[in-house]
């Protein structure tokens, strides 16, 4: 830790800004961070504690927090910095003011080594999400808060501000009178994502650094836990989901229809719902496999007939060329990396016949109407890619939900030139609306999903 103050005191330019300062904070090797004889001590269970380290140039802080404690939400109003998480998990949790209304906007996750951006007039909470494991965070702002006097706090259940003063050792209402200047009752009303009616089922949930592929598949496979009973449900109720899945069921059905087919594998195949539609729609009675990371799921599928069997799809056994055709459907984006991709594609052309078919979505990093803007957007301005992201990486759970779930969103052209790499020509690809338009097969390279048809050359 003396290194790191030392740096601060002696390699800080004069003039330095904001992406100056986060270049400084993300160069930090927590590995070799000595912290633990600097923690503050902690009075009470029920709040977090502080130590300043230093003031000047900038203010650096480390702050020690119990299981399950939070800050107040609090306006970063004329001061700016970064947090960088040194021990444990912290969700930091942003909110937008619009009128007399408060907003909660996103939430982003950091885990040991990651770092968190607090732009000037931000507003949010830090949350020790864990109820058993403690939180250690290290701050760094300019201009130096020697005090919090002046920041003001807000109540999300009472709707009330509450203006810190000096003697306020920490952003909290918990304090005695004598640590306000001021405090308003019903200075607003708060609108949590569920009850914002402009919300969609889904939100982004960033967690960095990125964690390792078998965190992510564990992650993926809590969410499909949670939703597995659920599942058809949401699908047929939601319109844009049900017309986008039914559109896209029909053309590869259509397909599957002009040809011999003896064998076809549902890769993902959920609850094996559409790959008995597709079956049923394209009247043929060629035999149906699949292969789920999910067990519940694939114990629905099981029920309704489909020959389904839990596991990695990497690790199945399968005779080289046994298969007629693939689909992989809603699931391509949810393998965490580019190289694994690979590996799912390669082992997916090994086991087709010469001329055999692969169906499959992904996400259009270009889709106006869909995340991957906001994607681009966070990946450029959260520096993900120094915490391991690629571009296009998107982690995010159902409003309402516990469990976070991964996509990756793909660009056509290196969709493309990526298949052709590993042995498929791409014999069609259409883009299909799913938020906007959905169903519509669309003309416009910024709207709608990819969907692929490849053949094994």
């Amino acid at each position: 830790m003396e290194k790191i103050l030392q740096a601060i005191r002696e390699n800080t330019p004069e003039g330095f800004d904001y992406e100056w300062l986060g270049k400084f904070v993300r160069a930090i090797d927590v590995d070799s961070l000595n912290y633990k004889g600097y923690l503050p001590e902690i009075t009470d269970k029920k709040d977090y504690a502080r130590n300043i380290l230093c003031l000047e140039p900038f203010e650096c802080v480390l702050l020690y927090w119990p299981p399950g404690v939070e800050s107040a939400v609090h306006h970063h109003k004329g001061f700016w910095g970064y947090v960088l998480c040194l021990e444990g998990t912290v969700d930091n949790i942003e909110y937008i003011q619009s009128g007399d209304q408060l907003l909660e906007s996103r939430t982003i996750r950091a885990q040991a080594g990651g770092v968190l951006n607090e732009p000037d007039n931000t507003i949010h909470k830090i949350v020790n999400p864990s109820e058993e494991e403690y939180l250690v965070t290290l701050h760094f702002y300019y201009p130096a808060l020697d005090t919090l006097d002046r920041l003001r706090i807000f109540d999300l259940d009472k709707g009330a501000v509450a203006t810190l003063n000096e003697k306020a050792p920490t952003a909290s209402f918990a304090h005695p009178k004598d640590n306000y200047h001021a405090f308003e009752e019903d200075a607003f009303k708060y609108v949590s994502l569920a009850d914002n009616p402009k919300t969609r089922s889904h939100r982004i949930y960033p967690i960095i650094p990125k964690p390792s592929s078998k965190v992510i598949a564990e992650l993926i496979g809590g969410y499909y836990k949670e939703q597995a009973l659920e599942y058809d449900s949401f699908d047929l109720k939601h319109e844009s989901r049900r017309k986008y899945t039914e559109r896209i069921n029909a053309l590869i059905a259509d397909k599957l229809s002009e040809s011999s087919v003896q064998k076809v594998l549902d890769l993902a195949c959920g609850t094996g719902r559409r790959a008995l539609k597709i079956r049923e729609e394209s009247e043929a009675s060629y035999d149906l496999m699949g292969v789920d990371l999910s067990p519940e799921m694939c114990a629905v599928a099981q029920n309704r007939g489909v020959n389904a069997q839990s596991g990695n799809w990497l690790e199945m056994e399968l005779p080289e060329g046994s298969l007629c055709a693939i689909t992989f459907l809603y699931a391509y984006g949810h393998i965490p990396t580019e190289e694994e991709r690979r590996q799912a594609l390669k082992k997916a052309l090994v086991s087709l016949k010469p001329g055999g078919l692969l169906f499959f979505d992904a996400f259009n990093l270009n889709d106006k109407n869909e995340w991957g803007p906001h994607a681009v957007k966070a990946y450029e301005e959260h520096n993900l890619a120094s915490f391991g992201y690629e571009k296009g990486d998107v982690f995010y759970k159902k409003v309402g939900g516990e469990e976070v779930a991964f996509l990756h969103y793909c660009e056509e052209d290196s969709l493309k030139a990526f298949l052709e790499e590993i042995g498929f020509d791409v014999i069609d690809l259409k883009h299909i609306g799913y938020v906007h338009r959905s169903g519509e097969i669309l003309d416009n390279d910024d709207e709608g999903a990819l969907f692929v048809v490849a053949q094994k050359r």
